[in-house]
């Protein structure tokens, strides 16, 4: 199954406002992908730091998640968290941002790391998160 390229950019343009930022993010490489813990979805990370939710059955796009400032050539480290209900993903600035799956409004920011977010993970039974940043900072929420 191919995800349609053109379906990718049109739900990146809804988060940001130049139609050719949407048409490059929309055609990055694809770093990452992890199914929710129902398996219904599937999010896939990119090397220019946005996020997409696919339907886990037919591939379809259901979300974009887009941070404030685009990152070229940094991958986006995300996650769902364990509820399935929140996308979480980490930014150059340090920051977390916590989006809703649903209709990927930001529910919040998390502020703390000194550097880059690489590496950002969810328990699956505990409402838990770990990250981590450049200088190797483990951060348990």
């Amino acid at each position: 199954m191919k995800v349609d390229n053109a379906l990718i950019t049109r739900s990146i343009q809804q988060k940001v406002s130049r139609p050719e930022l949407a048409s490059e993010l929309g055609a990055a490489d694809w770093t990452g992908i992890k199914f929710n813990k129902s398996g219904s979805h599937l999010l896939v990370t990119t090397k220019k730091g946005c996020a997409l939710m696919l339907d886990g059955f037919n591939g379809s796009v259901v979300n974009a998640f887009v941070g404030e400032e685009i990152h070229y050539n940094q991958p986006l480290a995300a996650c769902f968290a364990s509820d399935d209900k929140t996308v979480l993903g980490g930014h150059p600035d340090g920051t977390i941002s916590c989006w809703d799956s649903s209709d990927a409004e930001l529910i919040k920011k998390l502020e703390g790391h000194v550097g880059r977010v690489g590496c950002i993970a969810s328990n699956p039974k505990y409402a838990q998160l770990a990250s981590s940043c450049t200088n190797t900072a483990l951060w348990l929420w």
